[in-house]
C-alpha cells in the first residue's frame, strides 16, 4: 500500500500540471500565435535593423498589434513599404489589424518591425527579446533569432 501512494502523488502532479497549462492557453493571450519569427543582423556601421514574422489571431474578435519593444532597442516602429509611382516607399504605421481566425505576415517588401537606435550590433546566431503590444490583449513575448544578411550560395564546386 506505500507503494501506492508515491504513484498517486506522481500522477496528481502531472494531472494538475496538465490542467494548469489548459487553463493558460485559454487566456486572451493564447489567441495570438506567431511563427517564423526573425531579425536581420546589423550592417556594420549601423544601429537599425529589421523584424519579421506571421502573427496569427486565433481568436473570434478582431486584434490590433499597436507596437512593440524590446530592451535591445529604445525604439521599435510597425513600418510598411508600399509602391508610388514606380517608386518603392516605406512609411510608419500606427498598427496592424488582424481579423479573427486570420494571419498577417511582416516582410521584406511590405510590412514589418523597424528597430531603431540599436546599442551595438546585431549578430547571427543571437536572439532579440521582442514584446508585441496588443490593443486590449495581454502583450506576447517572443525570442527572435538573428539571421544574416549575406544569403547562402548553392553552388557546390
Amino acid at each position: 500500500m506505500k507503494k501506492i501512494y508515491p504513484a498517486f502523488s506522481l500522477f496528481i502532479c502531472c494531472f494538475l500540471t496538465v490542467c494548469s497549462f489548459s487553463v493558460l492557453s485559454f487566456t486572451p493571450g493564447g489567441a495570438i500565435a506567431v511563427d517564423d519569427g526573425y531579425v536581420r543582423e546589423t550592417i556594420p556601421g549601423t544601429a537599425i535593423s529589421s523584424a519579421y514574422m506571421t502573427i496569427t489571431n486565433n481568436g473570434d474578435k478582431a486584434l490590433t498589434l499597436t507596437g512593440a519593444s524590446s530592451k535591445r532597442s529604445p525604439r521599435i516602429e510597425i513600418h510598411e513599404h508600399t509602391m508610388s509611382g514606380g517608386m518603392m516607399r516605406m512609411r510608419q504605421k500606427a498598427s496592424i489589424t488582424i481579423k479573427a481566425k486570420e494571419s498577417v505576415t511582416l516582410q521584406p517588401s511590405g510590412l514589418h518591425l523597424m528597430v531603431f537606435d540599436l546599442p551595438g550590433p546585431l549578430k547571427q546566431g543571437e536572439n532579440m527579446p521582442v514584446t508585441l503590444h496588443f490593443s486590449g490583449q495581454q502583450d506576447v513575448k517572443v525570442e527572435l533569432p538573428v539571421r544574416g544578411l549575406k544569403k547562402k550560395n548553392n553552388h557546390h564546386h
